[in-house]
């Protein structure tokens, strides 16, 4: 029998798989799902697997993803798997019962244990090493996610065994990890850091460094021992930090960029949200960054388009800027026609070059070209001719060039504007702003045409999505077209003011209420009401918004009314 060494991955600044996070979730769903049923298992997206279980008559779902750029594992409510493109996998645990869920200790393993003795075992590397494991008890490989033919049957076997470990081996007393943290000489305190204890990772790294005060990029021969005891002081505060977890997520604007197990003090200034669970924290941050990641694609595809036909009109320009330069010999042809004009008595017909006296250079000679098909008064006609031609094809040059360089300023505002453009709302609203002039241009693709959102979209928590029509037709477009039965309808009462729709893409869960005082809010926000406190806001089901025939545009009837009492705001992320 073959043995399979699984090499350990490197540790991203990308604390969503660290080994620590994956220990206090590890806890959190085994308290959820142990006992649970799995009913399904299956993949309906390049590198994503989805378990369905049942537990106490709840349904949930397993969400595991081993792509690198997005290494995740986190519990949600169940998910109906796809009629069309979605593979059934691991069918060996169907029906089985998972009697736990454990971590590998000091490394991004999670495993779920199961009634039948089989184990189901998630690498989480951010590497293309992640992958997805179905051990027996004898921990042979009985099948594999990813590259399922190369794992099969062999031995499961890790580079190291969690009983080779301790916390006191890796966390030393302070005299031991001044001699491993002080050995080179030529390294950074981060990069020492980062040597001595490669298991914590980038942000923990720099997290320590920030509040020892020592600079990441100072070199170790300039600390004290003061400074090492600081170090690993803050060290050891920190795991003991990590057993009380405040999972947060930290915003670039309204884009999470980075995800912790604690609080990260270098990253104080920027906005972000804490949540009561580590799972809670993972699914809204991949729900947001599978959000951010399509509008960076989206965004990115346009800038590719805006830049290639800035391209193409700066190569155009450079065209008819040399056709003007040819332009200007309209004078030199039309003082052609006038010599020839002038020495008529010497010229004969058949001629095909001639020199004679300049009248406009002192009578200096000239050499010019004739056609000896032509008479000399043709001759002269053709080169009069000629100027016409070319003086206005350098009018129309002139013209097409102001065209073009308006085309082109318009162009690289667009490229600037597309800089600041960081939500779908920002981008869908650039679209809308200039519509007649992408379509111009062809910078957007009919499809694009179709899906391109004239409404203005806040994200929530937990990934729902808000609508906001920004007129009365597009209020109309709104409700009665984009808007589902199911997804909940939002207008200040008794005043003028936007229709707000809040999607719902699963009716089995309802959003919660603070979802739904968020979206009336916003409702609020968007009306003749905004300056006031505690405006009222009807709501009910889009099933029960109708339209009276012959009404005017945004005018709509609703059949079941509720109405909850709101300050006009708009969400902070």
């Amino acid at each position: 029998m073959k043995f399979i060494y699984i090499s350990l991955g490197k540790i991203k600044n990308f604390m969503i798989n660290h080994f620590i996070t994956l220990q206090v979730l590890a806890d959190e769903l085994n308290k959820t799902l142990k006992n649970g049923i799995i009913q399904d298992v299956f993949t309906q997206q390049k590198g994503e697997l989805h378990i369905n279980i049942i537990k106490d008559s709840y349904a949930n779902t397993l969400s595991a993803s081993i792509n690198p750029q997005l290494n995740y594992l986190f519990v949600r409510e169940q998910i109906p798997r796809a009629k069309r493109n979605s593979i059934s996998l691991f069918t060996e645990i169907r029906n089985d019962q998972i009697l736990s869920i454990t971590s590998h200790l000091f490394e991004r393993i999670i495993k779920i244990n199961l009634n039948s003795g089989l184990q189901l075992l998630f690498h989480l590397f951010g590497t293309v090493s992640s992958n997805i494991f179905l051990l027996n008890q004898d921990k042979i490989i009985i099948n594999a996610f990813k590259n399922s033919k190369e794992f099969v049957n062999k031995q499961y076997k890790i580079l190291f065994e969690e009983s080779d470990f301790n916390y006191e081996n890796l966390i030393a007393d302070f005299q031991t990890f001044k001699n491993i943290f002080l050995q080179d000489k030529d390294k950074t305190t981060y990069s020492a850091l980062k040597s001595t204890y490669p298991f914590i990772g980038s942000t923990i790294a720099r997290e320590v460094l920030h509040r020892s005060g020592v600079e990441d990029k100072l070199h170790i021969d300039k600390l004290t021992t003061d400074d090492c005891k600081i170090i690993f002081q803050e060290l050891i505060n920190i795991f003991t930090e990590a057993s009380k977890p405040s999972p947060t997520i930290y915003y670039s604007g309204s884009v999470p960029r980075v995800f912790s197990i604690l609080k990260l003090r270098h990253l104080s200034g920027s906005s972000s949200e804490s949540y009561e669970s580590v799972n809670e924290a993972i699914k809204t941050f991949i729900i947001k960054s599978f959000k951010i990641y399509d509008i960076d694609k989206e965004k990115k595809d346009l800038i590719v388009r805006i830049k290639n036909e800035l391209d193409k009109l700066l190569r155009t320009k450079k065209l008819i800027e040399n056709e003007v330069l040819n332009a200007k010999k309209a004078d030199e042809y039309d003082r052609i026609a006038k010599i020839i004009m002038a020495n008529l008595q010497h010229l004969t017909k058949g001629t095909k070059e001639v020199d004679i006296e300049d009248i406009f250079d002192n009578n200096k000679m000239i050499h010019i070209t004739l056609d000896p098909k032509l008479t000399p008064v043709q001759n002269a006609e053709h080169y009069f001719a000629k100027a016409r031609k070319a003086r206005a094809a350098a009018t129309n040059a002139l013209a097409r060039i102001e065209t073009i360089e308006k085309d082109i300023s318009l162009l690289e505002r667009f490229l600037l504007h597309l800089d600041g453009c960081q939500t779908r709302e920002q981008l869908n609203e650039f679209k809308d702003d200039n519509e007649n002039e992408l379509k111009r241009f062809n910078l957007i693709t009919q499809k694009e045409k179709l899906e391109s959102l004239p409404f203005k979209v806040f994200t929530l928590r937990s990934g729902f999505e808000v609508w906001v029509g920004k007129s009365s037709q597009k209020n109309d477009l709104l409700t009665m077209k984009y808007a589902k039965p199911d997804d909940l309808w939002f207008h200040a009462r008794g005043v003028s003011g936007s229709h707000v729709v809040l999607k719902v893409t699963n009716k089995k869960v309802k959003p919660p209420k603070e979802i739904i005082t968020q979206a009336a809010s916003i409702a609020a926000y968007f009306s003749k009401m905004r300056n006031a406190i505690n405006v009222p806001v009807s709501y009910c089901e889009r099933k029960y918004v109708r339209k009276p025939k012959g009404s005017q545009p945004g005018t709509v009837v609703l059949d079941r009314e509720k109405v909850i009492f709101v300050d006009p705001e708009l969400p902070t992320v």
